[in-house]
This record gives structure tokens, C-alpha cells and sequence, in this order.
């Protein structure tokens, strides 16, 4: 009986010291085995690139210890990838390490690694990937699975268009704004908010807000966004930079924060009158100054104005050809005055004809060519009108009888009163 109780008392301590030696132990992070004096840990150090995304390559290092007193001999690993991971053709799933001394841990740990390919469509997340070793002729020790973190470095929705239903928005002018975004990035998007920054532009939300929302968006899908804004009535003609901030997550819950500008253009077609407002010449033969009045009706500003007269056969230019005039605001006017010389002719009038370029408020350029009347008229008509005085010999006639009456006047005046006396 009591050699019974011997021998149960040695099993039982055989398989306590039995179960020691091959015990196993596992983590998250660290996964150990105890091979005789040898006790194995093995570590993934890291993943690079961290995270990975579907489609590329990641390098998976791991880290063999040797935490016990006596050397693992013939260690071997083996990696046993699965979807979504796998080695390229050629590349060797079995590591073959060798010995692992006692207490080689640390910085002096053998170190594994494997390049593995990420399927395209692979789940973003966290990514299982399993790893077992041997030590001489011992059993294979399956280790508990690493995560490998797939996820899209940066989800990334972009603003694809802005299309204005105007190319140029006139002032107290509304009009249709239609922004349209795509997600570029290989996985979905959600919760997409959307808001227009009309703090600092003269522009207003007509009808609905400026702030918006996407439900969701599938990798490579495209969707629009409408907006109807109106420009106020005494905005600047000039381009209007709109802040658009947008705000959007992945599908791990992510948010990411974006901004992007949208230029609108505030102005209106410039409207230059140009009239002749004097002159001097009102029949031909006659030499005299030319005014010309260009007036700004528009809302816009005109800039760089520049004024050309052109030379014909029915006049003589005695000035200078041409005027530069500059900056003419909007409801406004500046004048350029040339002197001609108008020829001799039978015609009622003779045209002047002139170039003029200019810019708008906008730096659009402009030229025109124009043609204005100067009315030529006779002597007789000239007098008829007021536009010309009479003969100045008949003036001066009249003044030299004026003068002699008036010294004729005198002395028989000054004769009447020596008699008197």
C-alpha cells in the first residue's frame, strides 16, 4: 500500500515537472514556450508600414528570446498566412533560425521577418496573422494570432468640381453653386458635412442653408452637393475667395477635417458711353479742340483706358494721336480732348473715328473701334445757332462810329458852354 502511494506521489510530481517544462504562455503581444531549460518568447516588433494599406506590401518583424538558462537548439518558425495576407511566389513561408543561446534576449534577439503582399480588397481593421516554431525534433507550437492593422492612410474625399450656374455673378444676383466631391480612397466614407463660409464675402444662402450632408460614399463614388447663393447688391466687381470646410468618417470611425476655396467672380460687361461733349470746329477750314467724354454706365469699374485717334483725309491732327485716360469708376466719366484741323468740304459732317482697349474690374480685356459725328455747319447757319459771331469788321465799324459820335457829342457840348459864359 504504501509502495502504492510512492509510486502515485512520483507520477504525479513526473507530470507536474513535465508540464512545467513544455508549458506555454500567451499575450496580445508576447507569446512564450518552455522547452526543457530553454524558454522561448517570441514578439512582434513591429509592421511596417503601420498601418498598411489594402493592396500594398508589409514587412512583419518578429523577435525570438531565449529567456531560460540552456540553448533552444534547430529553432524554426513558419509563418501561415491567410487572406488577407500572402507571400510572393518564391519567398519561403519556413525560417530556418538555428540556436538561440540562454538569456539571448533583448537587443541580442534573433529577429524574423517576412514581406507579405495585402489583397486590394482586404478589410480595413485589424488583421490576423499566425506563426508557429519548433525547437530540434520536438512538436510545432502554434502561437496565439498577431494583428496586422490595415486601414487606409488617409481616406481621402476630395472636391472633384465647382460648377456656377453664372461664369460671372452680377451684383444682387443669385445663382446656382453645384460642388461635387469624390472619394478617391479605396474604402468608404460616411457622415460627410458640408458648409459654405459666407462670413467674410458678400455672398447670402438663397432658399436653403449653407451647410449640407452626405450620407456615405463608396470607394470611387462621386456625388453633388447644390447650393443657391446670391451676391448683395453693392458687392465689389472682383474674384471672391468662399471657404468650403468639409468633415467626414472612415469606416473605423476616423474623422478627418478638410478645407478647400471656391472663387467666384462678382462684375457685369463694362458699358462705355462715348459722345463728343464740345468742340470748337463747326465748319470746315477751322482749326480747334475736340473734347470727348467717355462715361462708365455699368456697375463695374473700367481700368487702363487708352484712346486713339486715327487719321483720315478729312482732317488734320495737331495734337497728339493719343490719350491715355487710366481708371473710371462706375458711374462716372473722364474726357480726352484732341485739336484738329478739319479740311474743306461740302459735307454736313465728318466722323472721327477712334480705338479704345481697356480692362474690366476683373482684368478682362477689351477694345473697340468707334466712329463719332462732328457736325460741320455754313457761315449763315453757324450765326443762326450762336455757334459763330459776326464779321469783325463790322464790329469794329460800329465801335469806330460809337467813338466818333461820341467825340462829336463832346466838343459841341464843350462849344455851348464857352458861349454861356
Amino acid at each position: 500500500m504504501n509502495k502504492m502511494k510512492i509510486n502515485l506521489i512520483s507520477l504525479f510530481v513526473l507530470i507536474l515537472c513535465s508540464s512545467f517544462v513544455y508549458a506555454t504562455s500567451s499575450s496580445a503581444s508576447t507569446i512564450s514556450a518552455t522547452s526543457e531549460w530553454a524558454r522561448i518568447n517570441v514578439t512582434m516588433v513591429n509592421q511596417d508600414p503601420d498601418p498598411v494599406e489594402p493592396g500594398d506590401y508589409v514587412t512583419v518583424r518578429f523577435k525570438f528570446e531565449n529567456r531560460g538558462s540552456a540553448n533552444a537548439e534547430d529553432v524554426t518558425a513558419e509563418l501561415m498566412p491567410e487572406y488577407p495576407f500572402s507571400l510572393d511566389k518564391g519567398e519561403s513561408a519556413v525560417q530556418k533560425i538555428g540556436s538561440i543561446h540562454g538569456r539571448q534576449i533583448g537587443d541580442i534577439g534573433v529577429i524574423v521577418k517576412y514581406r507579405l503582399r495585402v489583397d486590394k480588397d482586404a478589410v480595413e481593421g485589424d488583421n490576423e496573422l499566425e506563426l508557429r516554431y519548433k525547437t530540434e525534433d520536438n512538436s510545432w507550437i502554434k502561437l496565439e494570432p498577431f494583428k496586422i492593422d490595415v486601414q487606409t492612410y488617409d481616406a481621402i474625399l476630395s472636391v472633384d468640381s465647382v460648377l456656377s450656374g453664372k461664369e460671372m455673378i452680377k451684383p444682387g444676383e443669385a445663382s446656382n453653386l453645384i460642388v461635387n466631391f469624390e472619394n478617391i480612397a479605396d474604402s468608404l466614407v460616411k457622415e460627410i458635412r458640408v458648409r459654405l463660409d459666407l462670413g467674410d464675402v458678400p455672398f447670402a444662402p438663397i432658399g436653403s442653408t449653407n451647410e449640407k450632408t452626405i450620407k456615405k460614399l463608396d470607394a470611387g463614388e462621386e456625388a453633388e452637393l447644390y447650393f443657391k447663393i446670391m451676391a448683395e447688391a453693392d458687392a465689389e466687381s472682383k474674384v471672391y475667395k468662399i471657404p468650403l470646410f468639409f468633415d467626414y468618417q472612415d469606416e473605423l470611425g476616423n474623422r478627418y477635417y478638410k478645407n478647400s476655396t471656391i472663387g467666384l467672380v462678382v462684375g457685369d460687361l463694362p458699358e462705355l458711353s462715348v459722345i463728343i461733349d464740345s468742340s470748337e470746329i463747326y465748319s470746315s477750314g477751322k482749326k480747334g479742340g475736340v473734347v470727348i467724354k467717355f462715361v462708365n454706365k455699368g456697375v463695374t469699374d473700367i481700368k487702363f483706358l487708352n484712346v486713339k485717334l486715327r487719321h483720315t483725309n478729312d482732317y488734320k491732327i495737331i495734337s497728339s494721336d493719343e490719350v491715355y485716360i487710366g481708371n473710371i469708376d462706375s458711374d462716372n466719366y473722364e474726357t480726352a480732348e484732341f485739336t484738329i484741323f478739319a479740311g474743306k468740304t461740302k459735307a454736313k459732317e465728318i466722323v472721327l473715328p477712334i480705338s479704345i482697349e481697356y480692362k474690366d474690374a476683373n482684368n478682362n480685356d477689351y477694345a473697340e473701334d468707334i466712329s463719332l459725328e462732328l457736325k460741320l455747319y455754313s457761315a449763315a447757319e453757324a450765326k443762326k445757332f450762336g455757334l459763330a459771331k459776326g464779321s469783325s469788321a463790322v464790329g469794329f465799324f460800329i465801335i469806330a462810329v460809337i467813338v466818333a459820335g461820341g467825340f462829336f457829342g463832346y466838343r459841341k457840348w464843350r462849344k455851348k458852354r464857352k458861349i454861356k459864359r
